[in-house]
Formats: C-alpha cells, sequence, structure tokens
C-alpha cells in the first residue's frame, strides 16, 4: 500500500499547486472527494492487511485471507494510481511525470506473485467451491 499511499501524496501535492478556472484543483468538492475516497480505500486495506501479519507471525492458516489480500491491495492499489493519473489530465501520460510511473508500475502488481484470477481461485477453493 506504500505505492498507492505515494501516488496518493505525489496527486494531493500536485492538486494543491496545480490551477484551473482561476482556482486550485483541490479546491474543487469532485477532486476532494476524489481523494478522499482514495485515502479511504488505502487505510481500509492497509488495515486488513496489518490485521493479518501478527496472525502469520503465531502460525495462523490465512491462505483464504492472504489470497483475499494479494487480489484485494493490488486491485486498490491500480485503482488509486489510475484515478489519480486522471486529475493529471494530459499530463499523467506523459514520462516526465512520476504520476505515469505509479500507474505503470501498479498494473504489473495484479500479476507478480500469482495473478489476480489465481488468488480467487484459491480463495473459491477455500469456500469449499
Amino acid at each position: 500500500m506504500a505505492h498507492a499511499s505515494g501516488a496518493l501524496k505525489h496527486t494531493l501535492d500536485y492538486v494543491k499547486s496545480r490551477k484551473a478556472f482561476g482556482q486550485e484543483l483541490s479546491r474543487f468538492q469532485h477532486i476532494r472527494f476524489e481523494l478522499a475516497e482514495l485515502a479511504t480505500k488505502i487505510q481500509v486495506t492497509q488495515s486488513f492487511i496489518d490485521d493479518l501479519i501478527p496472525r502469520h507471525m503465531q502460525g495462523e492458516e490465512l491462505t483464504r485471507e492472504v489470497s483475499m489480500a494479494k487480489y484485494w491491495a493490488s486491485d486498490v492499489e491500480f485503482e488509486v494510481c489510475d484515478r489519480c493519473l486522471q486529475l493529471f489530465g494530459g499530463y499523467g501520460y506523459m514520462s516526465e511525470y512520476p504520476i505515469s510511473r505509479y500507474f505503470l508500475d501498479a498494473r504489473v502488481q495484479r500479476i507478480y506473485g500469482g495473478t489476480n484470477e489465481i488468488m480467487k481461485e484459491l480463495i473459491a477453493r477455500q469456500l469449499g467451491i
């Protein structure tokens, strides 16, 4: 979630400095709501992961929960980076802007360590289906 948090921080800095229609982007309610939603998704996902760590350290069987965390966290990471990139407009697609790299790096996380489809298959098996 550090990657998603970095993209969000970078975007927060951008919307505080970029102006449109005579005011900072951060003054627009839609943008504030968008960033508030992303911050919430990051925090909720991090809390889920943080809950799993001590349970894993105690030797608890967590195949289902870890599979859930992997696919969910990488989906949230991609969503955060995608929606942050949108707030940059055309700049988001230029390699000179770090947000474009955040976006590219987030996409591959859904593949590393087992694709999200494989994670969902593991979850389904753990559910007995």
